[in-house]
């Protein structure tokens, strides 16, 4: 059996559960590729019955086009000022690019992106956090794309959320009849944006057993990962 990513722990226990996560190498995924191909050649050879089937919602959203290159965004005076204004995070830069956030104000609209951030900066002070992607709304928060580590030629791409990611989910359990769920998660934050409905486990446990982001999805190109209970001895 493959291990761990490097950095990354194998096992963890969750809810006094240990969970083996393990990554699976992939080819490089684009927009021309199926999901279920995908899972086919590289998931079902490893698979075993009871493994939580987990993507990471960029693989997702790229078999589903949801791309936008950055040759076609222009950014703006006012990105470049907001940009100011997100919290920076170590390794990822988050929103702190001028293209990023001129996709939000392109999805979004200026106004709203306005309010958002000025709400924001007004009750972070009183220790509330996440309230600038909860305005915007529209899977802002979902918005990946220009960090650093990311494979090419995505380092040249925004990658929007996936489209209807539970019925994503749901779809595969039709077709492979396994227990699965889109995840976004990085070095900030986790956040279970589908899960079929066979799930065995709570969305709050799937949470905690990402918490440091076992997938890699970046050089690793290891961007599906197969989450198995451990049996206690």
């Amino acid at each position: 059996m493959w291990g761990p990513n490097v950095g990354k722990n194998l096992a963890l226990e969750v809810s006094g559960q240990v969970f083996l996560r393990y990554p699976i190498k992939t080819k490089l995924v684009t927009q021309d590729d199926k999901l279920a191909d995908i899972i086919r050649e590289f998931v079902l050879p490893y698979y075993q019955a009871g493994d939580i089937v987990v993507f990471s919602e960029r693989m997702v959203a790229i078999t589903q086009g949801r791309l936008i290159h950055e040759s076609t965004i222009k950014p703006s005076g006012w990105s470049k000022i907001l940009i100011k204004f997100v919290k920076k995070w170590p390794n990822d830069p988050g929103f702190r690019n001028a293209k990023k956030m001129q996709v939000v104000i392109n999805i979004v609209g200026l106004p709203r992106v306005l309010l958002a951030a000025v709400v924001s900066a007004l009750t972070k002070p009183l220790g509330i956090h996440g309230l600038f992607y909860r305005l915007c709304g529209h899977g802002v928060s979902e918005i990946d794309g220009f960090a650093p580590g990311t494979i090419p030629p995505y380092d040249q791409y925004a990658v929007l959320g996936p489209e209807n990611p539970s019925q994503v989910c749901n779809d595969l359990v039709r077709e492979f009849n396994f227990e699965c769920a889109i995840v976004d998660a990085n070095n900030i934050d986790v956040a279970i944006l589908g899960a079929s409905h066979n799930l065995s486990i709570t969305l709050s446990d799937l949470k905690k057993s990402f918490i440091d982001n076992p997938i890699g999805q970046g050089l690793e190109q290891t961007p599906i990962c197969l989450v198995r209970k451990q049996n206690k001895k």
